[in-house]
């Protein structure tokens, strides 16, 4: 998804939620740099076994996003061991539709939150099993809890400027494995702490813009 300037009533540039808690939050970056060490040790470039392990989960991704926004995918740039892989995932998850009966409400809208100040993307709002909830995927090897807090700040962002239509379905989560496009699913009623967590990165990253004028 490409980058999104975020602007609020007052036409003033803000924040999204990915950078907000990206900047701020070190929870899951000293495993990453011990990994990009270890492939370094053994000879491999970080960056190229990244992208060679993240094929599989990223056309297992691509479906799904096609398949929620009625798009026709064009697997034409991938070898046939990579696509079957990803499709095996994609019948899973056309398993998992038909069994929480989704139906899309919207895709990708783009949020400002203008009591905390900051923007949203939420990949997808729909209604499962008769409830309207909040609907994201990610491809990677597990769920990280800088991922729950995307979600709350995704929740807040959606009931500020819906408040008629509350995600009391909570949260679901699609993961995508790396390497194989497994296919998993996660689900919360409510993130309390996650949103917390996130207020907290809110505050420092505001913290942070005021130090560097005075720096």
């Amino acid at each position: 998804m490409p980058t999104i300037a975020y602007r609020n009533k007052a036409g003033e540039r803000i924040s999204g939620v990915t950078t907000i808690i990206g900047g701020n939050l070190g929870w899951n970056k000293q495993p990453l740099m011990y990994w990009a060490w270890k492939e370094g040790s053994e000879g491999r470039h970080f960056r190229d076994t990244s992208q060679k392990a993240a094929d599989a989960g990223t056309i297992g991704h691509y479906l799904i996003d096609c398949d929620i926004k009625g798009i026709k995918p064009d697997l034409s740039q991938y070898s046939q061991e990579l696509i079957d892989k990803a499709e095996t995932c994609y019948l899973n998850f056309l398993e998992w539709k038909k069994m929480v009966n989704l139906k899309v409400e919207t895709t990708e809208i783009n949020l400002v939150s203008e009591e905390y100040q900051y923007g949203a993307t939420p990949d997808c709002i729909g209604i499962l099993v008769d409830k309207l909830a909040l609907v994201d995927w990610k491809t990677g090897n597990g769920v990280y809890p800088d991922m729950l807090l995307q979600l709350a700040a995704y929740r807040v962002a959606w009931e500020e400027n819906y408040c008629d239509k509350p995600l009391v379905g909570g949260f679901h989560l699609l993961r995508i494995g790396k390497e194989d496009a497994s296919f998993h699913h996660h689900h919360w009623a409510a993130l309390p702490e996650a949103w917390e967590a996130f207020k907290h990165c809110l505050a420092l990253h505001n913290l942070q813009k005021i130090l560097k004028k005075q720096a």
